[in-house]
C-alpha cells in the first residue's frame, strides 16, 4: 500500500461528510492534474435515499467549486476494488456502512462471509493507486438500542470495519457538529 488513508466518522448530520469533502479537495488541489473521485457506494432504493443522494451531490459541487476542482462521481455499490479510478486518484469513499450493507445483502455481494474481508482487499487496491483515500463512516455503536440477530451482526462487523481501518489509517478523525476530533 503506498498511498495514505484517513477515517472520518460520525453521527448522521455530523459534518462528517462536508469534512471528508474539503479535506479530500485541499489534499488533491496541491497537485496539480491529479482527480478528485468521489466513490459513491449507496444503493438508490427509495426516494429517502435518492433525496439524500441529491443532496450530497450539490454539496459535493459546491465544495469542488470552492476548491476550483470538481469531483468525478463513480458508482460502486460493492466491490470497490474494481472501481474504475486510476493511478494518482485522490479517493473519497463514501460510506462504509452503506458498503457493508450491499456487500451482504445485494446479489453482487460477497454475502456475510466474505463481507468484510472483500472490502478490506478493495480498500488497499485502492490504497495502491491513490495518494490519499478519505474513508467515511457512520457511527452507529452508541444508541444502546437493542437490536435482532442480523442488525447486531451487521454492527459487530462494522465495528470490526472501524478497527482495521483505524489501524491502517494515518489519522482517525470523529466529526461532531462540523468539528473534526482527531483520534489517537
Amino acid at each position: 500500500m503506498s498511498g495514505r488513508l484517513i477515517l472520518a466518522y460520525g453521527g448522521s448530520g455530523s459534518g462528517k461528510s462536508a469534512w471528508a469533502e474539503r479535506t479530500l479537495l485541499a489534499e488533491a488541489a496541491g497537485s496539480p492534474g491529479s482527480r478528485a473521485v468521489y466513490l459513491a457506494a449507496m444503493e438508490t432504493s427509495s426516494p429517502e435515499a435518492a433525496a439524500r443522494i441529491a443532496r450530497h451531490r450539490a454539496m459535493r459541487a459546491r465544495h469542488g467549486a470552492e476548491a476550483g476542482l470538481e469531483f468525478i462521481t463513480l458508482e460502486r455499490t460493492a466491490d470497490v476494488g474494481g472501481a474504475a479510478v486510476l493511478p494518482g486518484d485522490f479517493i473519497l469513499l463514501e460510506d462504509l456502512g452503506n458498503l457493508l450493507a450491499n456487500e451482504i445483502w445485494l446479489p453482487e455481494g460477497a454475502g456475510w462471509d466474505g463481507a468484510a474481508a472483500r472490502i478490506l482487499s478493495g480498500i488497499r487496491t485502492l490504497l495502491d493507486r491513490s495518494p490519499l483515500l478519505v474513508v467515511v463512516s457512520g457511527d452507529v455503536f452508541a444508541d444502546g438500542g437493542g437490536y435482532d440477530g442480523d442488525t447486531m451482526a451487521y454492527i459487530r462487523l462494522l465495528g470490526g470495519l472501524h478497527c482495521a481501518l483505524a489501524a491502517l489509517a494515518e489519522r482517525t478523525v470523529e466529526v461532531v457538529c462540523g468539528i473534526p476530533l482527531e483520534q489517537a
